[in-house]
């Protein structure tokens, strides 16, 4: 299968006959060129995935990885889309997890002797510290995990957690403060408060992360045992765990409930007496008053205390206990369980002594299958001595190359699909940027002739536009209703303003056509040749989007963003600047402020240089600082409309229009000089001039132009 790389255009391969994992939401494969990677494909994918996703990508967790090679929370790197024109999202990158099991083979007795007999009561510490460190990274970064459960956290030999499964999580868009809401939940780590709720129409909170955090904290230093499992002493059928959370059954808490521990279960009281206060915190007080639930952040002081006062028993090294207690608990557990012990030491296990009380049973595959779409191969697999997943992707690599070899050969016999693709966008960005630059300078020219000269014409012709434009924003409003479309009032001002605007082009053309004014035409002209440049940088390059880091991007991607993010704070902030001087010199000089005529259009003239020249200082101030200082990512989503297009179209379109009017005003010093005079008539003021006023207009019209475009959903 072929798709391409969303945010780097990269086209890539997946080795569909290598199937990692398969589950009702999508299916998981290898990447041929990359094997650190793995593809997640929708089986019905969705515009409100995409979105999720971009946000995601957009607004990575301050912690991804925690040592080179090492992912702590596997987190999107990237979008998969269709290779043709009409790009749809199907899915996404996300990093390969290998060398890992679900957590519950750690805590589960039986399981962890079998597979990982060597993992220690300080090794189980350790895995429940870095969990909560990860989940405390989600809750700064104003994640929720939401499905909280043991097949979404996948454990290394050395204790080191990820957390997969990271698309279904709970995500704010913090631009449009959009919800993409968590639609699952396990019973068994649902707080009771939730328990028989439709997880589709609630949002999730911190509190109930809060509640399957501590029942995985709790299997983890308790043998697997359940804070709410125990031996039923009432009458009847004992009720479901799901029962006992909403009832607020907690075997181990000072309230009286009709259950007893779990006669091979560990007692409560090998834990250190901070975590068992946390516990009655939040099973008993977070009952009826879930803010009371411990915070991440409190788990791992806690947890990282506990840790520090484990003893090692000085008959058996692999036995830690907590320093409160007085003697080794695991030699006690190891006696009541018949010999088994529960922390075999290496000659033990070298001897198999840790299997021998057993008998072999055939693992059923519900005990290997996971709910995570980022499942190692090696989970799927029930014995050590055939995880292989490395020689998998090699061997996959090889046929898939082979595969794909004809396709390679079809390239010589012409263009390649990425020039042919480049050549349609600079063509279809050329033709309507050149008709946009008309239609734009033909308007403000218009406006100027029928403001500052009183051109009755053309006056009367925007008022028409206007009333008929605003006929047919509410005709339309009332076909297309929200939230598809705009509401009555919202349709009436936006079709007055696009029937003015529509109206004010036309009188232009007409008007330069009828009186032969020779300003008209050379601002058509330049109008049609910034609106090529302007159109034919946006559909080739389009809006980039920037790699995840801590808190922002650097490098290269850092001085595109620090430059997109200057051009637009330097055109802002010098036209600001030169109309607040333009209008205190006025008041200096008159003690009054009244808007001629003349005064408008010199702090017209003023903006716009200081716009042109606050642009370009912009630039290059921030492409020095993004690259070596970091910036914030671009707030960018995909396939955005309306209020977000119209705003990242502005930003995007600012930089485009600065840096091409910079371009035309260059060129025009250097091919047309008769056109331009300098007060000096020297060469280098000329150019620099002509530089500056260009890149003035082009970012106020970049601007524009970039609102409506993004509001038309043109990306």
């Amino acid at each position: 299968m072929r798709l391409q790389r969303q945010f780097t255009g990269q086209k890539i391969t997946l080795d569909t006959s290598n199937l990692i994992a398969s589950g009702g939401e999508g299916r998981i494969f290898p990447v041929v060129e990359d094997s650190s990677l793995v593809a997640k494909i929708y089986h019905k994918p969705t515009e409100e995935d995409a979105d999720k996703l971009t946000v995601m990508f957009n607004n990575p967790p301050q912690t991804l990885t925690v040592m080179p090679g090492v992912t702590a929370i596997a987190w999107p790197v990237d979008l998969l889309c269709t290779p043709d024109n009409k790009r749809k999202i199907v899915g996404f990158l996300m990093p390969s997890v290998t060398r890992s099991l679900p957590v519950h083979t750690f805590y589960t007795p039986k399981t962890r002797r079998e597979r990982k007999p060597l993992f220690n009561y300080l090794y189980l510490h350790r895995t429940a510290r870095n969990l909560v460190a990860s989940v405390t990274d989600l809750h700064a970064s104003n994640y929720v995990i939401g499905d909280v459960n043991e097949s979404n956290i996948l454990v290394s030999d050395t204790a080191l957690v990820t957390l997969v499964d990271t698309d279904s999580f709970q995500v704010r868009d913090p631009q449009t403060k959009t919800v993409y809401r968590c639609p699952v939940g396990k019973a068994e780590f649902t707080p009771p408060e939730l328990q028989g709720q439709t997880f589709r129409d609630r949002d999730r909170t911190s509190e109930h992360d809060r509640f399957g955090l501590a029942v995985l904290i709790f299997q983890l230093l308790m043998e697997g045992t359940h804070p709410f499992s125990g031996v039923y002493k009432g009458s009847g059928d004992p009720p479901a765990i799901e029962t006992r959370i909403k009832a607020g059954h907690f075997v181990y808490g000072d309230n009286r409930v009709p259950y007893k521990p779990m006669p091979l279960a560990p007692s409560f009281e090998i834990l250190h007496p901070k975590l068992q206060e946390l516990f009655l915190r939040c099973f008993q007080d977070g009952h009826t008053n879930p803010k009371a639930r411990p915070d991440a952040r409190t788990w791992l002081l806690t947890l990282i205390e506990a840790e520090e006062n484990l003893l090692t028993c000085d008959k058996y090294s692999q036995h830690r206990y907590g320093r409160h207690l007085n003697t080794c608990p695991w030699c006690e557990r190891t006696s009541k369980l018949g010999g088994r012990d529960p922390f075999p030491s290496r000659e033990d296990v070298q001897q198999g002594l840790p299997l021998k009380p057993l008998k072999p049973k055939r693992k059923r595959r519900s005990t290997l299958r996971l709910a995570s779409p980022l499942r190692s191969a090696q989970s799927l697999i029930p014995t050590q001595t055939a995880i292989q997943p490395r020689a998998t992707v090699r061997q996959a690599v090889t046929s898939s190359r082979s595969r794909y070899r004809p396709r390679t050969r079809t390239i010589s016999r012409g263009l390649s699909p990425q020039i042919q693709s480049l050549m349609l966008n600079l063509m279809q960005g050329a033709i309507l940027g050149g008709i946009w630059g008309v239609a734009c300078s033909s308007a403000i020219m218009a406006i100027m002739f029928g403001f500052f000269r009183g051109t009755g014409g053309i006056l009367g012709g925007m008022f028409v536009g206007t009333i008929w434009g605003a006929f047919f924003g509410v005709s339309i409003s009332m076909f297309l209703p929200p939230p598809r479309g705009l509401n009555r009032w919202k349709a009436f001002i936006v079709g007055s303003f696009c029937g003015a605007m529509i109206a004010a082009a036309i009188s232009g053309i007409l008007f330069g056509a009828l009186t032969g004014e020779m300003v008209v035409g050379q601002t058509l002209l330049w109008g049609a040749f910034l609106g090529l440049i302007w159109g034919s940088i946006w559909c080739v390059f389009k809006p980039p989007l920037s790699l995840p880091t801590t808190g922002g991007v650097r490098g290269l991607r850092g001085a595109v963003s620090g430059s997109v993010w200057g051009a637009l704070l330097g055109s802002i902030t010098g036209a600001v600047l030169a109309i607040g001087a333009v209008l205190w010199g006025e008041w200096q000089m008159q003690m009054s402020l009244t808007l001629t005529p003349k005064l408008m259009s010199q702090m017209l003239v003023m903006a716009t240089v200081a716009a042109g020249l606050g642009a370009l200082g912009g630039i290059l101030s921030g492409a020095t600082f993004g690259s070596i200082g970091g910036v914030p990512p671009l707030p960018l989503s995909m396939k955005m409309v309306g209020t977000k297009g119209a705003i990242v179209g502005g930003i995007w379109g600012n930089f485009l229009g600065a840096i091409a009017g910079a371009a035309v005003g260059a060129i025009a010093a250097v091919v047309f000089p008769d056109f331009l005079s300098s007060t000096s008539g020297e060469a280098m003021p000329m150019f620099l001039g002509a530089m500056v006023v260009s890149a003035g207009v082009g970012a106020v019209w970049g601007t524009i132009s970039g609102i409506v475009w993004g509001a038309l959903g043109q990306f």
